[in-house]
């Protein structure tokens, strides 16, 4: 793992002029995770919906807890799958929290359905199920529960509330492997659980990659079909196994066609050689939040995420907020400082989408969501990844506490 690198053309002992520069994953390829993409290449008899796929479903189940897991091509095709499974139609509505990234409303507007913003709660900035609550109608057919930044949301009420409803409960874990409540994995409390192995996770499948779970058996039928154009065999006895072809395409839900959402033997080969870390890695995460915590906090003005009761935060990215208001200062003035003077470039996450051209294009841009309104324009991360060296996290936290005592004025 190349360490960040540090440039201090200031002088050593100042906190302004520091560079962190960090990588674009979370951690580098093992020698064994290498070689186990190599031995498919060199061994595999198809590269593709053979053997490790079968491996990788079975390895990351177990890893989870879910009855069945489905690979595919990336998260955002998994929650296709489950939009699917919920029978979407146009009109209905789906009830998804505004703070996350597209891909969690998307696959839903894309079968027709009206998506209706939630707001988050104050204190762990995922969905609040109050709000989730407050906003169901008769045509409320879905609610999407993100496990935003490895953040548990509060699944024993938002599954309540839903069951009470007759909701669908689709739990987007892209961010969130790992990220368990009362030892419990996230994305088996509800109906379907949907995982990402974008390059920018804990772990990864060559830069994509996804994985859907489910516990009904009828939907666990219907999934190959539909992730792989409709493929599948003839019924019943042969007199040539060539008669009438190799193989049959039919349908597996009348309102849907076939889709292709398949994941490569490679892909697959690696991911069950990475699910053997993903926990060491979120220990290290986890040791990274404890210390730059410790590091800011007596620092009033910088706040954390607050975490339900039982609930495994494994720290996807690391996300603040800034409360300059007492001084009439706001976030943009913190990372003007925090770039310029002390040069630690933080960044933003999250625009909420309700703010974005494409939902307001499609008819989602109305909203009512006063908490997120309030909080998002103040929030703010730090450079984050799998193995920051105790040097860069002190540089970080340094230069972020003298940006705000000069705020201080």
């Amino acid at each position: 793992m190349p360490q960040a690198k540090l440039s201090d053309p200031s002088g050593r002992g100042k906190a302004e002029g520091f560079k962190v520069i960090f990588p674009m994953m979370q951690h580098p390829y093992t020698e064994a995770e290498i070689q186990a993409v190599v031995d498919v290449m060199r061994n595999a008899e198809g590269q593709t919906q053979g053997k490790y796929l079968e491996k990788f479903e079975k390895d990351f189940a177990a890893f989870v807890g879910a009855k069945y897991a489905f690979g595919v091509n990336n998260c955002t095709n998994a929650l296709k799958l489950a939009a699917i499974f919920c029978h979407i139609q146009p009109g209905d509505e789906v009830i998804v929290p505004a703070y996350t990234y597209c891909a969690s409303a998307i696959p839903f507007g894309d079968l027709g359905a009206h998506i209706v913003w939630a707001d988050i709660n104050k204190d762990t900035w995922t969905i609040d199920p109050d709000d989730f609550e407050r906003k169901i109608t008769p045509k409320t057919k879905a609610v999407v529960a993100v496990h935003l930044l490895g953040i548990p949301c509060d699944m024993k009420r938002i599954v309540a509330i839903a069951r009470r409803h007759g909701i669908k409960v689709v739990e987007d874990c892209a961010q969130a492997l790992d990220c368990r409540i009362d030892g419990q994995h996230v994305g088996t409390f509800g109906d379907f659980g949907c995982f990402s192995f974008h390059a920018a996770k804990t772990m990864t499948t060559l830069g994509e990659g996804g994985m859907f779970v489910c516990s009904d058996d009828q939907v666990s039928h219907n999934v190959p079909g539909i992730r792989h154009n409709g493929l599948c065999a003839f019924q019943g006895e042969r007199e040539r196994y060539w008669v009438p072809a190799m193989s049959n395409v039919d349908e597996f839900l009348e309102d849907r066609w076939p889709q292709n959402f398949c994941l490569g033997e490679a892909q697959c080969a690696l991911g069950s050689e990475q699910l053997k870390s993903v926990i060491a890695n979120n220990e290290i995460l986890i040791e990274q939040d404890r210390k730059i915590r410790e590091w800011l906090k007596d620092v009033p003005e910088i706040t954390f995420p607050g975490i339900v009761e039982g609930g495994r935060y494994v720290v996807h990215q690391y996300i603040m907020h800034y409360d300059g208001s007492k001084y009439g200062k706001n976030r943009n003035d913190l990372l003007d400082l925090l770039t310029q003077k002390y040069g630690v470039r933080a960044i933003v996450q999250y625009y909420p989408l309700y703010r974005y051209p494409l939902f307001q294009k499609k008819g989602c841009g109305a909203y009512d969501c006063p908490v997120l309104d309030a909080w998002w324009d103040n929030s703010f991360s730090f450079p984050w990844w799998c193995g920051i060296d105790d040097e860069s996290m002190r540089i970080m936290c340094e230069g972020l506490i003298h940006a705000v005592k000069d705020l201080r004025g």
